[in-house]
């Protein structure tokens, strides 16, 4: 958002946290207050989640579940689960919304519900063939970022791309990104659970790489575009 630290009357305004959003922001600049009511907005209408008759539970947990949609699922479903990806590629900064799954695959969404019914974290995934190990120990390029690829590194075979890996600011750091990898890993491919080594990040976040890295057990956790 734009100044993010303005002046007011002489004095230093702090950014403020919508607590029921999630999005910072400077309540003092009129452009910034006008991104968060359209994102507020949309964010109350894609997280209220009131449960379905016909939810496929792929899990359950003390503080809520965690269901599986896909495209082939009844219209108010994919509804749903295109609102959340709406949102969680505003907040995790993906500006090509309209870009097709890598090879033409569909997207999944495993989506968690928690108890008080809303959808406080969610992972998209596709199923993929390859991907390269993440190197990031590389210099910055034009754009100040360490890539994280490096272009001469040969494919290894991976099977499940993780496209969107999203927690809700306030659920943060509490094991929630790990239990929704654990059973996207158990429920992806029917019958069996997939391997650390064959699962693919596409275009983490820094905070994604650390979660990806931590949750791999290795630095060298596989990317794909």
């Amino acid at each position: 958002s734009s100044g993010i630290n303005a002046e007011y009357g002489g004095q230093k305004v702090e950014p403020t946290q919508c607590a029921q959003c999630g999005m910072v922001y400077n309540h003092t600049v009129a452009e910034d207050e006008q991104n968060h009511n359209k994102y507020h907005k949309r964010f109350l209408k894609a997280s209220s989640f009131s449960g379905w008759k016909t939810e496929r539970v792929v899990e359950e947990y003390h503080d809520g579940r965690i269901i599986l949609v896909n495209q082939h699922d009844p219209k108010s479903h994919v509804k749903k689960m295109e609102e959340v990806r709406e949102v969680v590629d505003i907040d995790l900064g993906i500006t090509d919304r309209n870009q097709p799954p890598a090879g033409g695959h569909e997207l999944q969404a495993f989506l968690y519900i928690s108890n008080a019914n809303k959808v406080i974290a969610a992972a998209f995934v596709e199923h993929i063939e390859k991907g390269y190990p993440c190197v990031s120990a590389h210099e910055p390029d034009d754009t100040g970022k360490a890539p994280l690829l490096k272009s001469d590194d040969a494919p290894m075979k991976a099977v499940c791309g993780i496209s969107r890996l999203w927690v809700f600011k306030q659920c943060r750091r509490k094991k929630i990104a790990s239990r929704l990898m654990d059973c996207v890993r158990a429920n992806f491919v029917f019958g069996c659970t997939i391997s650390k080594v064959k699962i693919a990040f596409s275009d983490p976040t820094e905070s994604g790489r650390l979660f990806a890295q931590t949750y791999c057990g290795t630095a060298n956790f596989l990317i794909y575009r």
